[in-house]
């Protein structure tokens, strides 16, 4: 029986999370472009940048960046803050010379 409340309440957990998880880039996209926030991209190219922000960025950035493209929130502030602003402008060089050749 105990087996069987712990298996539930593992269950509940993951749905809990599940339905707490981060937006897909699909849903951050449409959002931004809905919102008037895209900058004139479109939905592929939108997606395209997430995925080269995705694989250059350390999780602290772009969860922050991530957050930002989908409420409008300005997180620049916070962005500043973090740890190794070096790094950071590293990371954004990086990804911003990646956009060209992999987003078109």
């Amino acid at each position: 029986m105990t087996r069987r409340i712990v298996q539930t309440t593992a269950f509940l957990l993951i749905l809990t999370g599940a339905a707490h998880a981060a937006p897909s880039a699909r849903e951050i996209c449409q959002k931004m472009i809905a919102d008037g926030r895209a900058g004139g991209m479109d939905q592929a190219k939108c997606e395209c940048t997430y995925r080269v922000a995705d694989a250059i960025l350390d999780d602290d950035v772009k969860t922050l960046l991530f957050e930002a493209w989908y409420t409008g929130k300005d997180n620049m502030q916070a962005v500043a803050q973090l740890p190794g602003q070096s790094r950071i402008r590293k990371q954004f060089k990086t990804m911003e010379r990646s956009l060209e050749p992999n987003c078109g």
